[in-house]
């Protein structure tokens, strides 16, 4: 299905989705400073130019340290950037956790679902982990559907920076590590 060669560069059926650069963080922040976005934040708001530009040094800086990360999300016909989806080493706890977001404009056309599909598809491939997890706001109802989706269980919920989480997990059958 997907091609993990490079590991800054992947391409889907209709995103190319590659490593994070500071180049992208006008961008990036046009989405990070809508309403519908900031809402499902750990701020409950919209992120400010130095929020942006705080939040994507620090997956750039996830990359250097654990050479996997979040991806920005472009779509390939337009070119035009969609968001992030990858995944990223939890320190606290070690564990690996799936990350995406998209800009409102594009929810309902199946991007996340392919982007977060070539994330679990990518661990599956290059990566020795036996479980990926996710933490989502409790009302994020559309992101809870997605997780369901893409096979992910819902365990419990989680007390996470003040905040009350529902808590997924991806188990890899040992057959496809």
């Amino acid at each position: 299905m997907f091609m993990f060669e490079e590991k800054e560069v992947v391409c889907t059926k209709r995103l190319f989705m590659r490593k994070p650069t500071i180049e992208y963080v006008d961008q990036f922040y046009n989405i990070l400073k809508k309403e519908a976005v900031g809402k499902w934040l750990a701020k409950s708001r919209g992120m400010s130019k130095e929020e942006a530009n705080d939040y994507i040094s620090k997956l750039i800086l996830h990359w250097e340290q654990y050479n996997f990360g979040v991806w920005l999300l472009f779509n390939s016909e337009t070119g035009k950037l969609l968001g992030h989806c990858g995944l990223r080493k939890v320190d606290e706890t070690d564990e690996i956790e799936i990350m995406y977001l998209l800009d409102p404009e594009y929810w309902g056309n199946g991007y996340a679902s392919e982007a977060a599909g070539a994330s679990i598809q990518y661990a599956k491939e290059t990566m020795d982990v036996k479980r990926i997890i996710a933490r989502v706001k409790i009302a994020n109802d559309n992101s809870k559907n997605l997780l369901r989706k893409l096979g992910f269980t819902y365990t419990h919920d989680v007390d996470y920076s003040r905040r009350t989480l529902s808590y997924f997990e991806f188990n890899i059958a040992p057959d496809e590590l």
